[in-house]
């Protein structure tokens, strides 16, 4: 269960470094934004207000789904299950900033036109 949500949120951070083209001020964002709730309650819906605003903002614009596991098992909210499962989602994301967008080389290129040739 926790993997599959550390997981999830790396992949989360990765999409939202690759439609940033590499800045790193909306995924550094969304961490401060969720890492200071203390409720599951809250938690949760921070990460979803900002996740959605990544969506339907026409200035950010990124594609973003929310794991709907993470609503699903609602017990899985309580206690500590909530540190451990908030303490995957942010190690995640952090992982993510580490991450650097790959752009195709120049050698990569070449390759690839001689696939189509």
């Amino acid at each position: 269960m926790y993997d599959d949500h550390y997981n999830w949120s790396y992949n989360i951070g990765k999409k939202i470094l690759e439609s940033s083209k590499g800045d790193k001020d909306l995924l550094k964002r969304l961490i401060f934004n969720i890492r200071a709730e203390e409720t599951p309650g809250r938690f949760l819906d921070k990460l979803s207000e900002t996740l959605g605003e990544y969506s339907t903002n026409r200035n950010i614009g990124i594609n973003l789904a929310i794991n709907q596991d993470i609503y699903a098992n609602k017990q899985a909210w309580f206690a500590d299950r909530f540190y451990y499962l908030k303490s995957a989602i942010l190690a995640g994301l952090l992982n993510a900033l580490s991450y650097t967008p790959s752009s195709p080389t120049k050698t990569d290129s070449t390759e690839q036109e001689g696939k189509q040739s």
